[in-house]
């Protein structure tokens, strides 16, 4: 996570010190709109969750789900919001602190696989290390799901354009995945007017 200076995590814990700017509230309004069109299948793992709204989002529409994250506070916040939910839904979800570049070492397989402003963090080679463990967790026909900037920021310490074309070229056929839905979109954040993002939902094929 170079893009983010020799220690990332002292980076993101100082950002969860206070309310993160891409916490708000809620799942992001696109991929809301993607789970509708392409209903999740489970276990879904929700890679970097952050303080967990998309994946209490997901919970209370009946799945079972994972989240993870390597900042500590972050997790503990989350695991304060499933404190405050109904049982039904509380014991439908799990927070623990964990490499999501890793997901690997869970031992899980899932039918779902959710990245909500986490690929966009790394650079190329990173995220084909990441492809490459997703694909290694997921169940036959299970889906990817990506919510990513669409746009450069010629700042330090800001996540990278995930464009169209750079997720077509990497979730061919030919590498096992069939790209389902992918279209431009926003990113919202509580600090900032919304920003260009590319969302897509790609399924694992069958090897």
């Amino acid at each position: 996570m170079s893009r983010f200076g020799s220690d990332p995590l002292n980076f993101f814990n100082s950002v969860y010190q206070n309310i993160a700017p891409w916490d708000i509230g809620a799942p992001q309004p696109a991929m809301a709109a993607l789970v509708e069109k392409c209903p999740p299948a489970n276990p879904i793992l929700d890679l970097g969750c952050g303080s967990g709204d998309l994946a209490i989002y997901l919970a209370k529409l009946g799945h079972q789900v994972v989240g993870i994250d390597f900042v500590e506070s972050a997790i503990k916040n989350a695991q304060d919001k499933v404190a405050a939910l109904p049982s039904e839904t509380a014991r439908s979800l799990r927070f623990q602190v964990a490499d999501a570049l890793k997901p690997t070492l869970l031992q899980e397989k899932f039918g779902a696989v959710f990245d909500s402003g986490f690929y966009h963090l790394f650079n190329p080679d990173q995220c084909e290390k990441l492809i490459d463990e997703v694909a290694s967790i997921l169940k036959p026909h299970g889906c990817y799901y990506l919510h990513e900037f669409a746009i450069e920021f010629p700042v330090p310490n800001v996540p990278r354009q995930i464009s169209i074309d750079e997720l077509q070229m990497r979730f061919t056929v030919e590498k096992g995945w069939r790209i389902k839905e992918i279209q431009t979109v926003e990113f919202l954040s509580r600090v900032a007017p919304p920003v260009p993002a590319t969302c897509a939902c790609i399924e694992r094929l069958p090897v």
